[in-house]
């Protein structure tokens, strides 16, 4: 058995931990990798906007753990439907400062991932023209702290 935590073992870590997030997973949605770790990024939401920091420490813990040994296609579904799916900001969220509750790792892909969609916007709007971008695949060769290779 791999290491490393594919899609079926995160859905059975999440069942485990979070049988609530599970069941709210849908019928359209269920088989979806990145429509799953979206319904647990509205439930890490919610917990922010609630303030219920207790329920997005376990969330950010769970999701830390899952990033440190995931699969490729996990690691991109955490980046692009889960870190990139949260707000910090705005009247509901800012009372729960949740960016501070992310462990050092989820706050280094957070950090990873706005400097990627700043770079992608600058090149958008052709503010760096002539500048090399390979792309969203970028993200992906990120290597992490304490990630195992």
């Amino acid at each position: 058995m791999s290491d490393r935590i594919d899609h079926p073992r995160l859905i059975a870590l999440l069942t485990d931990r979070f049988p609530e997030v599970a069941a709210a997973i849908d019928d359209c949605s269920r088989d979806l990798l990145h429509l799953e770790m979206a319904t647990l990024a509205r439930a890490t939401q919610a917990a922010i906007d609630n303030q219920d920091k207790a329920t997005v420490v376990r969330h950010f813990q769970f999701v830390d753990e899952v990033f440190r040994d995931a699969a490729p296609d996990v690691e991109n579904a955490v980046n692009v439907s889960y870190l990139e799916n949260l707000r910090f900001d705005g009247r509901k969220a800012a009372p729960t400062n949740a960016r501070d509750l992310l462990t050092p790792r989820l706050q280094q892909a957070l950090i990873e991932l706005e400097e990627y969609l700043a770079r992608l916007s600058r090149f958008v709007n052709g503010e760096v023209a002539g500048e090399p971008f390979d792309g969203p695949h970028d993200m992906n060769k990120t290597k992490h702290p304490d990630r195992r290779s």
